[in-house]
Parts: C-alpha cells; structure tokens; sequence
C-alpha cells in the first residue's frame, strides 16, 4: 500500500491559502476558495478538495481565471437575476449567487439565480449549506465541459453535471445532497495519479469500450451515473445552468482544457423560504421526519444502515477533524510539483 501522510485542518488550510496568496488572490477570495476545498476534503471527497488547488492556480495563471471579478447584474425581478461572473473565481461566484437567491427568496419565497461565464467552483455541498443553515431550501446545479456520452453513446454529449440540496433539519444539522449526473473526471484523474482501476461502469476507452484503466478512460469518455437516470438529470443540468440564461450547454460548453481561452460555465441557484408556504418550522420537522424515517429503515442484507443524506460526510468530517486529512503520499507529491511547476514556493510543505 502506499504511504500515507495526514495534515490537520488547520495545516490545510493553511496551505491554501499561502499558495493562493502567492498566486495574487485577494485575502477574501481565498478564504472563500479554502473553505470551499477544505469541506470537500473534510467530508471526503478528496477529488474535489485540498488536491484540486494546483487546477486552480494553473487556471490564474493562464488567466482563465481571474481573480478580482465579481457579479455584474445582466437582468433582475423581484424573484429573479441573471448575472455574469466575468471568469471570476468559481467559489466566490456561487457563494455570491447564492446569497443573491437567498436574499430574494425572504423577500418572495422563491429565489432564482442563474450565473453565465462562470468557473469550476468544486462540491456543490458548500454552497447549498448556506441557505439551509438560515432555516431555507437551497438547490444549486453546475454545467461543465462535454465529457459524458448519452446513455448508449460514445461521444461526450454533456459534463459530469452536478446537481445539489439542503434543508434544515428540526434538532439536528442540515440534509445534504451532493451529486454529479456523470461520472467524475476528477476521480478518474485521482486513480490515475495514484496508480489504481476504476470501476468497469465508469468510463470508455476511445474505441467505446468499458474500461477499468483510468489512463484509457482520461483518452475516452465518461458515463452518466445511472444509465438514463444520469443521461435526463445531466440534461436537466444543462438546461437550467445553460438554456434558461441562453448560454453555452451540452456540446457547446467551451473546453475546460483549452486554458488560454474563457471557460464559460453556467450555474444555477434556487433558494426557497418555507415561511412563504407552509412555515419554517413545520418544514424543519418534517424534513427532520424523513431523515428519521430513512434512518430507521431496516438495512439490506451486507449493509449496516441505512443514512440520510449528509451523514456519511458528517460522520468523515469528525473523523478527519481529529485525524486530519489522509493523502497518499504520492498524491501529494504531484500537488506539490505541480505548483512548484507553476513557479509557487512549496519547499516547507515537503517531507
């Protein structure tokens, strides 16, 4: 097995934000940039978090990225706004589209935001936490780069896609949904560096086969989770966070690799107030009832118990704030050659 070394949180966190600070991210928008990785890390989903800040960087420096924008208000109701984030950086946007749809949902009890020439923002997790917290709905979507077939094709027709809730719980933390429509591209990236299969529903090679090589499925295509499932949802994806603003979606989402142009992405956010319906607390008891019910479901045979959504991640996040967060050694050593490449100071952070 390979080696593997822990950071706190707090080392982590320190670590992001020395490494943005260096690439000339304002002191606000790298908070907001670590605290985004950090919870993906913290909950385990490593492919999302603390290991992404070398993409980020890459993406500053060849301007892809730029840090410093913010959103520009292209048409706005009282309910309703579509803004553009002028390839600001990913984090910073949604958390500003969010609240933007949170704000407009206490004022109409529907919030909806969609955000064109947007960035790659990470777990939608992070964003969606916001309004469910102040005793809301939130939902939130992200279109991205064409790499997944349709379900029967092998041809990218749409991007992982992710769609993402959360809702107050009555007595307890929030539910939380999190989910790509496809396959994710940054796990397959993930197996890769460290040498490891992938599952045979994942991804084909060129010539449209399953494969379990993640070099072979980086060259081909991704699948949509689920089969038809996947294929509808990424659709839908594609039609909130592209369509409905009249923007880049499906095959015409620009090349999250072509670094030396606009990504482009689109992002979707919709927040609802349950004070304009049937009352916030009644909503926070009956979302806690489910997460209840679905708790105290018998499990299947191999399986110990069943979860809400949310609770794998919260139980990962105890576990790692006292642990810290595991990386395969190797895994860290192509984080830190990376950034070194792209010229930042990472000697103390070796060993």
């Amino acid at each position: 097995m390979s080696e593997v070394i822990t950071l706190s949180a707090a080392q982590a966190r320190a670590f992001c934000l020395e490494v943005l600070a260096q690439a000339g991210v304002p002191a606000a928008e790298a908070k907001c940039c670590t605290e985004s990785l950090l919870h993906a890390s913290l909950r385990g989903v490593d492919s999302h978090g603390v290991a992404m800040l070398p993409t980020y960087i890459e993406r500053i420096r060849s301007r892809q990225i730029v840090p410093g924008r913010s959103l520009v208000i292209r048409q706005e109701g009282p309910a309703t706004a579509l803004v553009d984030g002028q390839q600001g950086l990913g984090p910073v946007l949604a958390c500003a589209a969010m609240d933007l749809a949170q704000a407009k949902a206490r004022q109409c009890g529907v919030g909806a935001v969609n955000l064109v020439n947007g960035n790659y923002l990470g777990a939608l997790a992070y964003y969606v936490e916001r309004p469910a917290r102040q005793g809301l709905l939130g939902l939130c979507a992200a279109n991205s780069t064409p790499r997944v077939a349709p379900h029967g094709g092998r041809v990218g027709l749409h991007g992982t896609n992710p769609i993402a809730y959360a809702v107050p719980t009555a007595g307890g933390e929030p539910m939380v949904f999190d989910a790509a429509t496809g396959h994710a591209a940054a796990r397959v990236k993930q197996a890769f560096e460290e040498g490891r299969s992938i599952a045979p529903e994942i991804a084909l090679d060129r010539e449209g086969r399953p494969t379990t090589d993640a070099a072979a499925a980086l060259a081909g295509v991704l699948l949509p989770v689920g089969g038809t499932l996947g294929y509808g949802l990424g659709l839908l994806v594609d039609l909130l966070c592209g369509g409905l603003a009249g923007g880049p979606c499906g095959p015409d989402v620009p090349a999250v690799s072509e670094l030396k142009q606009p990504y482009g992405c689109g992002f979707f956010a919709l927040v609802l107030d349950p004070a304009h319906f049937g009352g916030v607390e009644r909503f926070a008891e009956r979302a806690g009832f489910l997460a209840a019910s679905a708790r105290a479901t018998l499990p299947a045979a191999g399986v110990d118990r069943v979860r809400a959504p949310g609770d794998r991640g919260r139980q990962e996040q105890a576990r790692r704030q006292g642990q810290g967060l595991p990386f395969a050694r190797q895994r860290w050593e192509v984080v830190l050659d990376k950034l070194a490449g792209l010229g930042l100071e990472v000697g103390r952070w070796q060993g």
